[in-house]
C-alpha cells in the first residue's frame, strides 16, 4: 500500500501537468492565426468560376498590380449600309443610261434592225434653221439590196422604206421583171433645202429627213430599172413595175409623187411621211 504521503505528491503532479497543458494550448492557439474568410463573388449572373469572379479576388487579395484582364479588340469599322454581322453587302446596281426598247426612238431602232436593215445611228442633226433630224440613222442596205448611195434618214422614214422594199419592191421586181433587186439608186435623203429646190420656199421633207427620192433599181439580171415618164398606153415590163411600185407606195407614205405630177419629179420617185390626216399621191 502506498503511504498517503506519497499519493499527496503523486496528486500533486497530475494537477500541474494538467494546468501547464491548458497554458500551452492557449498560447498556442493564440499564435497560429485562423484563416481569412473569402470575399464576397461579384456577381455577373454566371456560374461562380466566372472570369469577374477571379478578377475580384485577385484584388481583394491585394494584387493590385497584377496584370489586369485584356480588354476586348474592338471591330473593324463596317462600310456604310452594312447590314448585320455575317450579312453580305451587295453594291448597287449601276445606273442604266442606254435608251430602253420601249420608248419612241429605242422602238424604232428595234424594229428597223428586226425589219432587215443595215444601218448606222448617228446623233441628232441640228442646224441653225428649222432643218435637222432628232433620231437619225444612215441606212446602207435592206437584206441583200444596197442604197446607192447610203440614205441618211428619220428612223420613220427608214423603217417605212425597208419594210417597203421587202413588202412591195422584191416580190414585184421578181413577179414582172423575172429578177432580183441588187442596187436601190437613191436620187436624195435629206437635205436641208426648200421644196423643188426653189429658194425661198416653204421646207421640203428631205429638210427633216423625212422623204427619199428613188430614181432606179439594178436587178439581178444586170438591167436597169429607170424612173421615167412612160405612156399609159406602155405595157413594157418596166412600165408595169414603175406603174405598180407607184401604187402600192400611196399609203406606206403620205406623200407619193412621180412622172407628171409636176417637172421636178419626172426622173424619180419622191416618197415621204410628212404627218397628214389622208396620203397625197399624184
Amino acid at each position: 500500500m502506498m503511504v498517503p504521503e506519497v499519493r499527496a505528491w503523486v496528486l500533486f503532479l497530475v494537477v500541474a501537468v494538467a494546468a501547464i497543458g491548458g497554458v500551452f494550448s492557449r498560447a498556442l492557439a493564440d499564435a497560429v492565426p485562423l484563416p481569412q474568410p473569402r470575399p464576397a463573388a461579384v456577381s455577373t449572373g454566371g456560374g461562380e468560376d466566372t472570369g469577374a469572379n477571379r478578377v475580384a479576388e485577385r484584388f481583394a487579395n491585394g494584387s493590385p498590380d497584377a496584370d489586369p484582364a485584356p480588354l476586348p479588340v474592338p471591330r473593324p469599322p463596317q462600310p456604310a449600309g452594312a447590314g448585320m454581322a455575317g450579312t453580305p453587302v451587295l453594291p448597287s446596281p449601276p445606273m442604266q443610261n442606254a435608251p430602253a426598247s420601249g420608248t419612241q426612238a429605242g422602238g424604232c431602232l428595234v424594229a428597223l434592225g428586226a425589219a432587215g436593215a443595215d444601218f448606222e445611228v448617228v446623233p441628232p442633226i441640228e442646224t441653225d434653221t428649222a432643218c435637222g433630224i432628232e433620231d437619225a440613222v444612215i441606212v446602207r442596205r435592206i437584206g441583200d439590196t444596197n442604197l446607192l448611195p447610203p440614205a441618211t434618214l428619220s428612223c420613220d422614214t427608214a423603217l417605212r422604206l425597208t419594210r417597203f422594199t421587202r413588202s412591195v419592191i422584191l416580190p414585184e421586181t421578181r413577179r414582172l421583171a423575172s429578177a432580183g433587186l441588187r442596187d436601190i439608186l437613191i436620187a436624195a435623203s435629206y437635205d436641208c433645202r426648200g421644196r423643188n429646190r426653189v429658194p425661198g420656199a416653204r421646207l421640203s421633207e428631205h429638210s427633216f429627213g423625212r422623204a427619199v427620192d428613188i430614181r432606179g433599181l439594178h436587178l439581178s439580171d444586170g438591167s436597169e430599172f429607170a424612173v421615167t415618164p412612160r405612156a399609159a398606153a406602155d405595157l413594157s415590163t418596166h412600165a408595169r413595175l414603175q406603174r405598180s411600185l407607184r401604187q402600192a407606195a400611196c399609203g406606206p407614205f403620205t406623200t407619193v409623187l412621180g412622172p407628171g405630177s409636176d417637172a421636178h419629179h419626172d426622173d424619180h420617185f419622191h416618197f415621204d411621211s410628212k404627218p397628214r390626216r389622208n396620203p397625197y399621191c399624184r
